[in-house]
């Protein structure tokens, strides 16, 4: 995102017009009075359409480089800025970063002059800008996707990304993060941002079989999933073995089993409802390794 979002600029205006109005009458209005103000005054216009749905304040060119850099993104990555401004994040992820960028911006005028920033800056083949509502765009070709949005438009969007976004998918939020969803990783650089990697859906039941040093066996395993964090384990004849150090990375999944006196280290790849990969085992360095899969066969809530 190259812009702050979030306020209706109607409202902001309205808000500067009361608060002015007030000061040459040297008369002291509280807050609260000045949002009454507000709410009548933008009653009575509210017939007109707004310019721009919400104010626009440029990102500095260090918050945008720190976004892209937090994302890790690189050539082969197509990132997505949702109200896009200017065009900045979308220009500089084309021109440092080598990705193709997509800039959603739903103000026509920072639409045509982000294009014609993209062809000053001799990346128009790989930065492009719509004229369109983040709700309304098709995003399910982004590898990143970056925003600087207010946390009521951000918990809004949060559905929207987690149905249209690939598994692995690296969402970057500046400032604002969604709520109830713990970020993979956040850091403060002048400002916070937060990296959010989409989850594969692995809540639900999985039929999983593996060849072992005892046989090939095969288990019932649960899992219970909350975004990227995982817990659950497998049934036995005669028990439960917990899943420990369970873990989600975008389609990648992790956990371990412990079984006769083994610590069982499963590593897969999530593909709809199908997990293959590799399990590892043994003492010291030197491990012993093979193949696992695992069939979904109910899904959680």
């Amino acid at each position: 995102m190259t812009g702050h979002r979030g306020t209706p600029a109607a409202v902001l205006r309205v808000a500067a017009t009361v608060a002015v109005s007030a000061a040459r009458l040297g008369a002291r209005l509280t807050p609260g009075a000045i949002l009454i103000a507000c709410a009548v005054s933008f009653g009575a216009a509210s017939a007109a359409a707004l310019d721009v749905p919400t104010p626009y304040i440029p990102s500095t060119q260090q918050n945008v480089d720190e976004m892209l850099r937090l994302a890790d993104v690189r050539p082969g990555d197509v990132v997505y800025d949702l109200g896009s401004g200017d065009g900045r994040v979308v220009i500089t992820a084309a021109r440092e970063w080598g990705a193709r960028g997509v800039g959603i911006e739903i103000d026509p005028g920072l639409v045509a002059k982000s294009a014609g920033q993209a062809r000053h800056a001799g990346v128009a083949d790989r930065a492009s800008f719509r004229a369109q509502d983040v709700f309304a765009a098709d995003i399910h070709e982004a590898t990143v996707v970056t925003m600087y949005l207010l946390t009521s438009l951000v918990e809004r969007l949060q559905p929207k990304l987690l149905s249209e976004l690939r598994p692995g998918t690296r969402i970057v939020a500046h400032d604002y993060g969604f709520p109830g969803w713990k970020p993979d990783r956040q850091v403060n650089v002048s400002k916070n941002f937060y990296l959010y990697v989409v989850p594969a859906k692995v809540a639900g039941k999985w039929r999983m079989a593996v060849a072992l040093p005892k046989g090939t066996r095969d288990y019932e395993v649960d899992f219970e999933q909350q975004y990227q964090e995982i817990k659950g384990g497998a049934r036995v004849a005669g028990g439960f073995l917990p899943a420990f150090d369970a873990r989600m990375n975008g389609d990648r999944i992790g956990f371990v089993l412990a079984e006769d006196d083994m610590g069982y280290r499963y590593e897969g790849r999530v593909s709809g409802d199908a997990i293959e990969g590799r399990v590892r085992w043994g003492y010291g360095p030197k491990q012993n390794e093979t193949t696992w899969r695992a069939t979904r066969v109910a899904a959680g809530g």
